[in-house]
C-alpha cells in the first residue's frame, strides 16, 4: 500500500502560507503568504526516480520506494511584491513563463522574469519605443552579460473591489480568470507586450467567490462560493460569457469505510477517529450546518470529463459531464466524507502509470487537505456500474497534522510538460510553511 513521504521543509514564510503551485515547464516551485511575499524554490529530479517504471527494477508499483533517490528542493528567490495586502493565490501560465498572484488589496500581478535595466540604460531608452537597437554582446544567444534575471511585475489588473481570492491561466495562456470577495469573476485577454484586456465580468454569485479553476483543454471557467453554488462558464458563440450550469450541491455524504484486513494501519489511523477523539468531538456539541455548505475548492481531472469540489462539510463531491458539447451539463455523482473539517485545497494529478486493471480506468490521484490539518490521496478510477459510468474513490495515503497543529491551506501536484516529478506533492500552512511530499510504495 502507498503512503505519503516528507521530502523537504522549506524556509517557511514569516506569516500564513495560502497557495502552492508547480510551474508546468520548469523546475520551480512557488509559494504566497499573508507576509505579502511570493517564494520560487528550485529543485532537481533525480535522473530515475522510480526504477520499476523503467524497466531496471523488479517491483511491480507504479510508485518510486521511498528509500529511492529524492528530488531535492531549495529556496530561490523571495519576491518583496508591491501588494498592500495578504497575497492569496499564485498561477503560472501554461508556458512557465509568467505569474499572475491576487491579493486581498483587490489587485492581480502579473510577473515575468526580466533582465534588469540599470538608470543610465533606463535613461537611453526613453522615448526610443519603436527604435532599432542592435542587440548587446551575448543577448542573441540568451545570455545576460552575467547579469541575473529578476522577477518584475509587469502588469497590475484592477477592477475588483474587494479582496481577490483566487487567480488562474486557461490552458493555453490565452486567458487570465480572477475572482473575489466583491461576488464578481473576470476574464482578462492576454494581449502582446504584458497587455491585458477584460472581456468579461460575471456577477452572477450571490456571495464571495472563493475558487476559480479552468477546464484542463477547454475554456470552460468554473467558480465556487459561499453561496454554495459551483457556476460553470463559457464564451457563448452567439453572445458573450455566460454561465452554462449552476451547480448546487445535494446528494448526501457515503461514509469513509476502511477494512482492518486489508487496509495498512497507517491509513487507517490517518483517517479513522479514535475514540478518544470521537469523545472530544462528542463534548464539542457544534450544531449542524442549518445553511448549505460553503464551496472552498475546486479542481479538474486531467482528462476534464469530471470536476471535484470540497466545502465546509469535509466531503468530496465528484460532478460528472453528460456529453462533449462545451455546454453539456455536469451531474453530481459521488460524495464521500473525506475530511472531520472544512476541504480548503484539492489538486488533480495523472497517476505516474497510466496502467489500470480490470475494465476500470484510471483517473488519476486526487490530494484533498483542510481544517483538520490532514493530507489524504486518493486513487480515482471509472468503470460500468448499474448500465451507467460509474466513479470509484479510494484512499491510498494519508497524514495528520501535515503542518503541525495548524490548518493546511493549498496543496499541488506536480505537473509538468514532460510528465516528471508525478507524484510529487507540495503543501502549505497557516504555520507559513511549505513542505514537500512524495508517494511511495511500501519498501
Amino acid at each position: 500500500m502507498p503512503s505519503l513521504q516528507l521530502l523537504s521543509s522549506l524556509p517557511s514564510h514569516s506569516e500564513p502560507a495560502w497557495a502552492v503551485t508547480f510551474n508546468p515547464a520548469r523546475s520551480l516551485l512557488a509559494s504566497c503568504s499573508t507576509d505579502r511575499t511570493i517564494r520560487l524554490y528550485s529543485y532537481i529530479l533525480p535522473s530515475d526516480p522510480n526504477p520499476s517504471l523503467s524497466g531496471e527494477g523488479t517491483s511491480t508499483s507504479k510508485f518510486p520506494s521511498s528509500s529511492d533517490a529524492k528530488p531535492v528542493f531549495s529556496l530561490a528567490k523571495v519576491i518583496e511584491t508591491d501588494h498592500k495586502r495578504t497575497v492569496r493565490s499564485v498561477a503560472w501560465s501554461p508556458d512557465g513563463k509568467n505569474l499572475a498572484s491576487g491579493s486581498f488589496d483587490s489587485t492581480v500581478g502579473v510577473w515575468e522574469e526580466v533582465i534588469p535595466i540599470d538608470e543610465a540604460e533606463q535613461e537611453q531608452e526613453q522615448g526610443q519605443e519603436g527604435v532599432f537597437r542592435p542587440p548587446r554582446e551575448g543577448e542573441e544567444d540568451g545570455e545576460n552579460d552575467g547579469r541575473e534575471k529578476e522577477w518584475e511585475c509587469v502588469t497590475t489588473l484592477e477592477g475588483h473591489e474587494s479582496e481577490c481570492k483566487s487567480v488562474g491561466f486557461s490552458s493555453d495562456g490565452a486567458l487570465l480568470a480572477s475572482c473575489s470577495r466583491d461576488k464578481s469573476v473576470w476574464v482578462w485577454e492576454v494581449q502582446p507586450d504584458a497587455d491585458f484586456e477584460c472581456i468579461a465580468v460575471m456577477m452572477d454569485h450571490s456571495q464571495d467567490v472563493k475558487c476559480i479553476a479552468w477546464h484542463p483543454q477547454e475554456e470552460i471557467l468554473a467558480s465556487a462560493s459561499y453561496d454554495s453554488h459551483i457556476h460553470l462558464a463559457f464564451d457563448d458563440p452567439d453572445s458573450d460569457w455566460t454561465i452554462f450550469q449552476k451547480l448546487h450541491p445535494k446528494l448526501p455524504a457515503v461514509p469513509l469505510t476502511l477494512s482492518s484486513t486489508t487496509s495498512p494501519q497507517s491509513l487507517i489511523s490517518a483517517l479513522i477517529p479514535s475514540q478518544a477523539e470521537k469523545e472530544a468531538e462528542e463534548k464539542l456539541a457544534v450544531p449542524p450546518l442549518e445553511e448549505d455548505e460553503t464551496v472552498w475548492c475546486l479542481a479538474w481531472s486531467p482528462c476534464g470529463r469530471y470536476l471535484a469540489s470540497g466545502g465546509d462539510q469535509g466531503g468530496i463531491r465528484i460532478w460528472t459531464r453528460k456529453g462533449s458539447q462545451p455546454d453539456s451539463p455536469y451531474e453530481e455523482t459521488l460524495h464521500i466524507v473525506a475530511h472531520t473539517r472544512s476541504i480548503f485545497s484539492l489538486s488533480w494529478s495523472p497517476s505516474p502509470s497510466s496502467s489500470s486493471s480490470g475494465s476500470d480506468s484510471d483517473l488519476g490521484l486526487l490530494a484533498s487537505a483542510g481544517g483538520d490539518g490532514k493530507i489524504v490521496i486518493w486513487q480515482l478510477t471509472s468503470g460500468e456500474g448499474e448500465g451507467a459510468e460509474r466513479v470509484k474513490i479510494a484512499p491510498i495515503a494519508a497524514v495528520r497534522d501535515a503542518h503541525g497543529v495548524s490548518d493546511v491551506n493549498s496543496v499541488g501536484w506536480c505537473v509538468r510538460e514532460d510528465k516528471k516529478g508525478l507524484g510529487v506533492l507540495s503543501s502549505a500552512g497557516d504555520d507559513g510553511s511549505v513542505k514537500v511530499w512524495r508517494v511511495v510504495s511500501e519498501d
